[in-house]
């Protein structure tokens, strides 16, 4: 019996090493997302088609991810077009005939533990003073000030968060934006990703605006649609189900290891692995990253952004398509509402009633360890406190878990205070001209954004096909980031006294 045993053990081993497979290619691609898909692009638009693309999901498209709910399907990811005009994800979108809402983030209503209170007057300042507060960037910058922190940025601006319903009004105006907190984010980049995006001047006129995805195709299906210009049906080059484990680098070249035991050796790799999976290690790296390389990855975030949906037999809640909760005890408690009833946004013949409302950073984690039930307990709490006891439990409940996803471990990026131009450079520099690195959070300008994911990929793809073809540009990097020389200096003081 023990014989046996043994026997089928080395037999089933036997198997696995002769289903693991070898490739060879020219670039590897790692991650089928969107900024992989752009590269991908691009390098067949360069001549370069000995490439292969390795993707862990059944599908193309990244964290553009749309499941049913209720009568519909709903985006667990990326769910705006966000900036207009010439914007190539807008572009896309006019180009396959995407169904989209036009999100008016002004069309929003309060509610505090008294009920439905007027805060139009206080949301009106924080949005003039966040005008005020991008002025005072443009000035900083012009005279080689510091980065401050959003938190600073606004106070100096004129905005401090005196009780919950100024703190609700903060949480919706810009962590339910950024992801993240003021006290975490940068001012300086904050203002620079904006006025990438938003600030009519490099997507054209009147692109500074916002739609919500409610194709029932999904958002991701612009992205597949494009990469079919690439990958046709059952093409080998294409490796779905395939999870990446480690990946050995040198000067020579890349050797690319799968969970199911597949070796690819690639002349070039593209990795587009989010910044919280770089972060988490969830990949192996040999030799290991150097320390310039991690100064970098460590440096910025990687936020959660969590919609939470549910759908009722009726409507209780407002007309309006934003509801903000200021909770008396926890700032960002709940706090952003979205009403899909709303005209434009579910399809005429849709019976559903679905209100969600999202979580970000400690609520998101925090969410992500519970189960469905007590998340939904939680929930149902806080909209009888909007709308009293008589309103009724939801018929269907559902949320992603994109942190403690290994393949995301996260939703976007944020640029923290503290985080140089340097690093970021450091973060997206390839290693030994052969490992390059592409994402949202690879670009400096739209990071967080799907555009983001869009031009770091294109660029990253002419880069590599730049190298095919023996006229690489030259990999800069930063070995070392230094502080200033200032006189006052307690660091410097302590650490350097003798």
């Amino acid at each position: 019996m023990r014989k046996s045993i043994v026997f089928s053990t080395l037999l089933a081993f036997g198997c696995y090493l002769t289903d693991a497979k070898t490739y060879n290619t020219k670039v590897v691609i790692l991650g089928g997302g969107v900024s992989g898909i752009s590269a991908a692009l691009n390098l067949t638009a360069n001549g370069i088609d000995d490439i292969i693309m390795v993707e862990a999901r059944d599908a193309l498209g990244g964290r553009a991810q749309d499941v049913p709910f209720a009568d519909v399907n709903l985006e667990l990811g990326c769910n705006w077009v966000q900036g207009l005009g010439s914007n190539p994800i807008n572009q896309l979108a006019l180009k396959y005939k995407l169904r989209t809402a036009v999100t008016d983030g002004d069309d929003v209503v309060f509610y505090d533990e008294n009920g439905k209170i007027n805060a139009t007057e206080r949301y009106n300042e924080l949005n003039n003073y966040y005008e005020i507060m991008s002025e005072d960037a443009v000035k900083r910058v012009k005279k080689d000030q510091v980065d401050l922190s959003g938190k600073v940025g606004l106070d100096i601006a004129g905005w401090y968060a005196k009780d919950a319903i100024d703190e609700a009004i903060e949480y919706y105006v810009w962590d339910w934006e950024m992801g993240e907190s003021p006290e975490l984010s940068s001012t300086l980049f904050t203002v620079v990703n904006d006025q990438w995006t938003y600030g009519n001047k490099v997507f054209g006129p009147d692109s500074d605006g916002d739609n919500f995805v409610v194709d029932p195709r999904g958002f991701k299906y612009i992205f597949q649609q494009e990469a079919k210009q690439v990958f046709k049906a059952n093409d080998k080059r294409l490796l779905l189900n395939t999870t990446v484990t480690k990946i050995d680098y040198n000067d020579k070249g890349v050797t690319v290891h799968t969970k199911n035991g597949d070796t690819i050796h690639a002349e070039f790799a593209i990795t587009t692995f989010s910044i919280g999976v770089l972060q988490h290690k969830d990949i192996e790296w040999s030799p290991k990253l150097p320390a310039w390389k991690l100064e970098g990855i460590y440096g910025f975030h990687m936020a959660t952004y969590t919609k939470i949906f549910m759908n009722f037999p009726t409507q209780f809640w407002d007309d309006n398509q934003f509801t903000v909760w200021a909770d008396p005890d926890t700032r960002g408690y709940y706090n952003s509402w979205q009403n899909l009833n709303a005209k434009g946004f579910l399809p005429d013949n849709s019976t559903s009633n679905i209100f969600f409302v999202t979580a970000t950073q400690d609520l998101s984690y925090r969410v992500e360890s519970m189960t469905d039930e007590e998340v939904k307990d939680e929930i149902m709490a806080v909209l009888r406190r909007m709308y009293g006891n008589d309103i009724p439990e939801p018929t269907d409940f559902m949320f992603p878990r994109w942190h403690s996803n290994p393949l995301f471990r996260g939703s976007y990026s944020n640029w923290p205070i503290g985080e140089m131009d340097e690093h970021h450079v450091n973060m997206k520099a390839s290693l030994k001209n052969r490992v390059f690195f592409a994402g949202e959070a690879m670009s400096a300008e739209y990071y967080g954004f799907l555009q983001g994911a869009w031009f770091s990929g294109a660029q990253t793809g002419l880069q590599v096909a730049q190298c095919v073809k023996g006229k690489c540009p030259k990999s800069e990097y930063y070995p070392e980031i230094t502080n200033a020389k200032l006189h006052a200096s307690v660091v410097r003081n302590t650490l350097l006294k003798k």
